[in-house]
């Protein structure tokens, strides 16, 4: 039987119990009920004290988190996750107010945009070359040289929001874009610097969304990866799915949390991308 407002409150305030084993038991039963005691556990914070702020904010981020996973189980489950619902499931793992429709709707406002300005007859390579020079001339989209490993950078909705990024989270952005645009641009998961793809007359071309959509032909990118110290294999330039940018994305999350000291939040980041590759959440089997 669901607990009443009352017996809710109630709850919350047993986490001012000092004994290891009760605050334990409080904890599991918090819990247990769900995101829906989230409200009363901010409701406490103004007036606890900074021992007290801590527990709760500690068992809300617990609580938000456990709502993330089974989400990205949800998300998982598909032949191919959608790759915008997941970005902004990331971006929910680094601020949990956002919503999702605010972006979706900033997407289809600029999509719409461009397609008004595009002529009707415009091919491949004129279709992407004015998406990206309205994203990265336009809008100001940039990649963020100064501050790369800003956890900000890895995540799609402060991109959109500060309108800097890394390779994979500009290429995110532009894939989504030609989506609405029905272009068939795909992510190319070449390490190191991820780019999109397309073909043009039989011939294949990379846009390097973190250099101001830069195209570049497949001599070009193997030149890039042998100067940034990698051996060139032909699946290197061959399309990866949703599943895998999704996992890029969340691994580039947990490479800067680990080099900052932020364990917990790598160990957290690291069972999403578990999910995202298996489909399963090994932590409530």
């Amino acid at each position: 039987m669901p607990l009443d407002e009352k017996a809710l409150r109630s709850l919350v305030t047993l986490l001012e119990e000092e004994d290891p084993a009760s605050l334990a038991l409080v904890r599991s039963k918090i819990l247990g009920v769900g995101a829906a005691i989230i409200p009363y556990l901010d409701e406490l914070r103004p007036a606890a004290t900074p021992e007290m702020a801590v527990r709760l904010e500690s068992v809300a981020g617990e609580l938000r988190f456990q709502d993330l996973r089974r989400d990205f189980v949800r998300l998982s489950l598909a032949k191919a996750p959608d790759l915008e619902e997941g970005s902004l499931l990331i971006s929910r793992f680094g601020f949990a107010d956002v919503d999702s429709k605010v972006y979706a709707a900033w997407l289809d406002k600029v999509a719409a945009k461009i397609a008004a300005d595009m002529p009707p007859d415009a091919g491949i390579g004129e279709s992407v070359r004015r998406l990206t020079n309205h994203v990265f001339q336009s809008l100001g989209f940039a990649g963020n040289e100064s501050r790369y490993y800003d956890p900000d950078n890895s995540y799609l909705s402060r991109v959109i929001d500060t309108r800097r990024g890394i390779p994979v989270t500009l290429t995110v952005l532009v894939l989504l874009l030609a989506r609405r645009l029905r272009l068939p641009l795909y992510g190319v998961g070449t390490p190191g610097h991820f780019l999109a793809g397309f073909k043009e007359g039989g011939s294949s071309l990379f846009v390097d969304c973190f250099r101001s959509g830069q195209l570049m032909t497949l001599p070009e990118v193997k030149r890039m990866l042998v100067r940034n110290g990698y051996d060139w294999r032909p699946e290197l330039g061959k399309p990866v799915g949703s599943r895998d940018i999704l996992a890029r994305m969340l691994r580039n999350l947990i490479s800067i949390y680990q080099k900052t000291g932020a364990s917990d939040r790598a160990e957290r980041l690291s069972t999403l991308v578990e999910i995202v590759l298996t489909g399963r959440d090994a932590g409530t089997a």
